[in-house]
């Protein structure tokens, strides 16, 4: 079958008009947002998606044979990269999570999720083609999440840190896993939690947030100074300003919006869904389910068993990104720290999303004809 029928596919038409859709929406937000703030990222952030579109296509027509040879040497590339953000990276709040590479700032965290989901693919066809028993080789996958997982978390950034294990974790638990070593490795995590709250592996900033969360700082939540709850709360305000079908742009523009920190990035959401309301919040959400439905039925239909664990890596991705920011922004998780994909300003989380896109079209040329 040639590349061009294979592509030619209800399900790959809707996840690729799907994206377009989404970068178009990231535009044309964040010129309303820059029109709050007064700054140009819309202009950065259309070039950011036209080299990533790019670079896509680049991944889309690779020998997936080179890219899995390359794949642990990824890996180790990034790795080294985390290691010398947290020496050499450029600080922006607090927190040292980027690289200067002349005019652009890159941030090698984004490239860990899509490095951590082709090592892990690479890692699980090969042990399932030599050994029936996964059990036995559970060791080395969460050593390869665990290593970024903590250098990630020292920069810190909860938000990616987080994302990144939940990534590997879908990967994990989609090629199979007796329940007792699930469950052991789901004592481990309930475990490993409150020991990391108490011994500082968890900051306090971010121990502000999940308190200010579930409400059990009285003094924090009532403080509507305090940064943990006043960003949740603006941007409740502002998801519910939109209601049904959304509020005028001249209504938006002197809403709660201009007090609103971050809002390019982690709250892009919240001023889209003032704008469109809960109509368009639907679309949106829509857009999203479908570009993680199509890479779900690529995994179903994938000649190879990498080919299904990336697919299926890509689809986490996107559904973890999407879940984490979606919920911190309308209050049903704590606010973390981390973008909403394609959506929000970004060109290293973009980047990333484009390039797993690309593995799906490469995918997709190469699929099963049933």
């Amino acid at each position: 079958m040639s590349a061009w029928k294979s592509l030619n596919r209800p399900s790959t038409w809707l996840g690729l008009v799907s994206v377009l859709l989404l970068c178009g929406i990231a535009i044309e937000n964040l010129t309303f947002t820059d029109t709050l703030t007064g700054m140009t990222y819309h202009r950065t952030q259309t070039i950011w998606i036209v080299l990533g579109l790019m670079a896509a296509g680049v991944v889309a027509s690779m020998d997936v044979a080179f890219v899995r040879k390359l794949s642990p040497t990824l890996y180790q590339v990034v790795v080294v990269l985390l290691a010398a953000v947290l020496v050499v990276g450029r600080e922006i709040n607090y927190s040292r999570r980027w690289i200067e590479l002349g005019p652009a700032n890159i941030q090698p965290s984004e490239f860990m999720k899509l490095s951590i989901i082709l090592m892990l693919a690479d890692y699980f066809d090969r042990k399932r083609a030599n050994s029936a028993s996964l059990a036995r080789h559970l060791l080395a996958p969460v050593a390869l999440m665990m290593l970024p997982v903590v250098l990630i978390n020292l920069e810190p950034d909860l938000g990616t840190s987080l994302c990144v294990a939940l990534v590997a974790a879908s990967i994990i638990l989609y090629d199979g896993i007796h329940g007792r070593t699930l469950m052991a490795g789901l004592v481990v995590v309930m475990l490993a939690v409150p020991v990391a709250w108490e011994f500082g592996v968890i900051r306090n900033y971010q121990k502000g947030r999940v308190e200010a969360w579930l409400s059990l700082d009285e003094e924090a939540v009532a403080d509507k100074r305090s940064a943990q709850s006043s960003q949740a709360e603006q941007a409740l305000w502002a998801v519910g300003s939109g209601k049904f079908s959304g509020r005028s742009d001249g209504d938006a523009r002197s809403s709660v919006l201009r007090h609103l920190p971050f809002l390019h990035t982690d709250f892009a959401l919240a001023a889209y869904a003032e704008r469109f309301g809960l109509l368009g919040c639907f679309f949106l959400f829509g857009l999203y389910a479908a570009i993680v439905a199509w890479a779900l039925h690529l995994a179903d239909h994938a000649q190879e068993r990498f080919d299904a664990l990336v697919a299926v890596g890509v689809a986490a991705l996107i559904f973890w990104q999407f879940f984490i920011n979606a919920g911190m922004v309308i209050g049903l998780l704590p606010v973390v720290g981390l973008t909403l994909p394609l959506v929000s300003y970004g060109g290293s989380s973009s980047l990333t999303v484009l390039l797993g896109i690309g593995f799906l079209v490469n995918i997709a040329t190469r699929r099963k004809s049933r």
